[in-house]
């Protein structure tokens, strides 16, 4: 099963010199559910390669009725090297394009730090996909590789 999914493009106030002068920039920005025992969040998540983990701000983990209080901690690095405390949860995630769509279950971090967007990392996310970035179509293709459950 293969996801394509084109880049969201970022308004910028001054010209982004290195992409030719234009004011906006592209990014691999998805839409993806997460499923708890009270319902669904979608939430939007900048795919990540250099990100470890996937992590999502803990409102998410309320909106889906997850309790955390119990939860494991753990701590993710931010940009810049910010660590990020995190409660480790397992919850299934959706994701669709055009006509295809697939679920599982992952392990992913709930964090109190306001982050601007969720990071859609490898643990829980990536780790299911082989992504393939295409630059010149400001596009990404993912996947679904041997790790992603049969729906």
């Amino acid at each position: 099963m293969i996801l394509r999914f084109p880049y969201q493009r970022r308004s910028t106030t001054r010209p982004v010199v290195t992409l030719g002068g234009r004011f906006n920039r592209p990014r691999p920005i998805l839409s993806v559910g997460v499923i708890g025992p009270t319902g669904t969040q979608l939430v939007d998540g900048l795919l990540d390669t250099g990100a470890d983990d996937t992590v999502f701000h803990e409102s998410v983990a309320a909106a889906i009725g997850l309790d955390l209080s119990a939860a494991p901690a753990g701590s993710g690095a931010a940009v810049g090297g910010a660590i990020l405390p995190v409660r480790l949860a397992e919850v299934t995630l959706r994701l669709a394009s055009a006509g295809a769509a697939c679920e599982w279950r992952g392990w992913v971090g709930f964090t109190p730090v306001r982050i601007q967007r969720a990071l859609l990392g490898f643990a829980g996310f990536l780790q299911f996909f082989t992504a393939t970035f295409y630059g010149d179509r400001e596009a990404v293709e993912l996947t679904a590789n041997a790790l992603m459950p049969p729906p």
